[in-house]
């Protein structure tokens, strides 16, 4: 008999959590330890409960999932991870395969995709989902967004936040003015924002 896989569930929607742990329950090779909400749960939980696998999703409060890959692989350096996503990877500037992960699906996919990953990525192969597309309508909500901004851009946009002005960026980042605005303008284009407080607001 194989030795049970266990996995730890996060998702900040119970309601999907559950019904993830549902669909794998008539498969008892898969044994769902913990399910959290929180991308600043994730390393305790991990900790805790030594999951084989670790199905995370990408958009969390808190921590997300990204930002959380190359602690986890760090510090968890056989720990499968299968990142479970409403988001195509191109919507989210995300290239799967350079990514340290063992697995990308796709929320919208069946069980039998999910089983599919778990059983390649537990064989010790990686899995990319056959539905992924170069777009799909999430591409331009808030998040996707976000994640299209340039480094540069988050750095202005994180001062903006601070409530500097646009000389007071361009002297913090040795900047001209006219570059600020510049990146001002690029991102309150791709943020689709319409004035500054609307900005600030996304």
């Amino acid at each position: 008999m194989k030795p049970t896989i266990r996995l730890l569930i996060v998702d900040d929607h119970p309601f999907f959590s559950e019904g993830l742990i549902n669909a794998l329950r008539p498969y008892p090779e898969y044994e769902a330890v913990a399910a959290v909400q929180s991308g600043n749960d994730v390393m305790a939980a991990v900790r805790i409960h030594e999951p084989d696998v670790l199905i995370l999703d990408i958009n969390l409060p808190g921590i997300t999932g990204l930002q959380l890959l190359p602690e986890l692989k760090q510090k968890y350096p056989s720990l499968k991870i299968m990142l479970l996503s409403m988001y195509m990877p191109a919507d989210i500037r995300l290239q799967p395969e350079k990514q340290p992960i063992d697995a990308y699906v796709l929320k919208n996919s069946g069980t039998d995709i999910l089983l599919a990953a778990l059983e390649t990525i537990n064989n010790g192969g990686r899995y990319f989902d056959p539905n992924i597309q170069a777009t799909n309508h999430h591409a331009n909500d808030d998040f996707s967004r976000k994640l299209k901004l340039s480094s540069r851009e988050i750095e202005i946009l994180q001062l903006l936040k601070e409530g500097y002005s646009n000389k007071e960026i361009s002297q913090h980042l040795f900047l001209s003015e006219l570059t600020v605005k510049t990146h001002r303008k690029n991102i309150m284009t791709k943020m689709g924002a319409k004035n500054i407080a609307d900005l600030l607001r996304k």
